[in-house]
């Protein structure tokens, strides 16, 4: 039963999908009976509806359903958009937890099983789930203004960004994203993990998120240029680690990813160097003066800032950006804001 401090939680909300009533009935009354939400069907499009319309807090699906697979299933779900999910199985089977753990699920439980059998399971995952979110929100400075709502934040942006976990799931993305996504000219959504399209090389794409997603690296931003040659156009692919430290264990790691085009406007520089280096508001004013070619002594002169607040605010900013004085600094925003060359 869920008491204590989580009660005061939002209560969850879980879509069971099997097509054994006996196993529905049978769930869904336990898991009622522990103080979730559940919502069942014995088929698998009329919930992939129903994820799409109103996304659950997790899905757990039975692998072998009448009208599709649930490890397809669970692929189509994280298309739309990231969710935990588990998958149940009659047996065992070392290929089909291997297709089911690529296609993104993060739980594979044989049945028969109860529901106090499931729940540790489903608040593992839930909680990952919430942890993820608030360090995101702490990171995008989103818990005072929109909560936990990262979308908000990341749809204020006119360029793409997707946000990946430690296996290139895809935890969040924007609306801009999410059209790239879709066009599916450069990037993919497959089976919710973010992965080159079509005919695309992706060796170097993986190497670049790799780097991003390693445990020793902190501040290092990864840049690449994809090339569609069948349509002859070209965009520019920026990765960087996302709030953590080198302490930070590998499941932890995560990071953004930004898509831009280099035939669209770049939006404002203030708001996506604080985004992108977890910069505050102080040190993101500095940097974007320094990138409009103000000196220091101007800074503290129009922010009414002293010399020594300023020093220490650019030790800060130089930490945070990997760089290493300020003609390194100003030209790393410069190609961020303005856009890499990409004749190469």
């Amino acid at each position: 039963m869920i008491s204590g401090n989580e009660s005061r939680r939002a209560i969850p909300r879980i879509l069971l999908v099997d097509d054994d009533p006996v196993v529905i009935n049978t769930l869904r009354g336990g898991l009622t009976d522990r103080g979730y939400l559940v919502d069942a069907y014995e088929c698998g499009l009329p919930a992939l509806s129903e994820f799409g319309h109103r996304p659950p807090d997790i899905a757990v699906l039975d692998i072998g359903l009448p009208d599709i697979s649930g490890t397809d299933l669970a692929a189509r779900m994280l298309e739309v958009v990231y969710r935990p999910i588990i998958i149940l199985s009659g047996h065992s089977d070392a290929d089909n937890v291997k297709r089911a753990i690529g296609n993104g699920v993060v739980g594979y439980l044989v049945k028969p099983l109860s529901a106090a059998q499931l729940v540790p399971s489903i608040e593992t995952a839930l909680a990952r789930f919430a942890d993820m979110n608030k360090r995101l929100a702490r990171h995008f400075d989103a818990q005072q203004q929109h909560g936990d709502r990262i979308d908000v934040v990341l749809d204020q942006f006119t360029m793409g960004l997707v946000i990946i976990d430690h296996e290139r799931h895809i935890v969040n993305q924007n609306k801009t994203a999410r059209r790239t996504l879709n066009d599916a000219k450069f990037l993919t959504n497959r089976g919710g993990k973010l992965c080159t399209a079509g005919s695309i090389d992706g060796r170097e794409f993986k190497r670049v998120l790799g780097k991003a997603l390693s445990p020793t690296e902190t501040t290092a931003m990864g840049t690449l240029v994809l090339e569609n040659h069948l349509i002859g156009t070209k965009i520019q692919i920026w990765v960087s680690p996302l709030g953590v430290t080198q302490e930070s264990d590998k499941a932890d790691r995560s990071a953004i990813v930004m898509l831009i085009d280099p035939t669209q406007p770049v939006p404002g520089p203030e708001p996506l160097i604080k985004s992108m280096y977890g910069l505050t508001d102080k040190e993101s004013k500095l940097a974007t003066a320094l990138l409009n070619g103000q000196t220091v002594d101007e800074y503290c002169r129009c922010a009414h800032v002293t010399h020594n607040t300023a020093r220490t605010q650019l030790k800060s900013i130089y930490r945070k950006t990997n760089t290493r004085g300020q003609v390194d600094l100003v030209r790393l925003l410069s190609r961020l804001l303005v856009g890499a060359p990409i004749d190469h």
